[in-house]
């Protein structure tokens, strides 16, 4: 995909969404509550599982920061942008 297509598909993620260098990254804040923070973290654990593509997870309250991108590629793929984009989806399902 073109720089210009990938700037489009992560600004259709939102705004907590950003790339930096050859990561695609939600940055969360805090304000929701460790615990909830946590549940965000299992989430995105499952869901890496499941898709056998994991991303690098900080937490480090009040900041929770996800961090992604293709390995051999070094570079954001579509399995980076179909991994963010449910993440994202599930955030708005539980009030982020």
């Amino acid at each position: 995909m073109t720089d210009e297509e990938l700037r489009s598909r992560v600004s259709a993620l939102g705004a907590r969404w950003s790339i930096k260098g050859p990561d695609l990254v939600c940055e969360l804040a805090g304000q929701k509550g460790m615990k909830r923070c946590g549940e965000a973290v299992a989430y995105a654990t499952a869901l890496a599982d499941e898709m056998d593509h994991h991303p690098h997870i900080v937490m480090d309250y009040p900041k929770t920061t996800f961090e992604i991108h293709t390995h051999d590629q070094n570079a954001i793929t579509a399995l980076d942008l179909e991994w963010a984009s449910r993440l994202e989806r599930w955030l708005g399902e539980h009030g982020w």
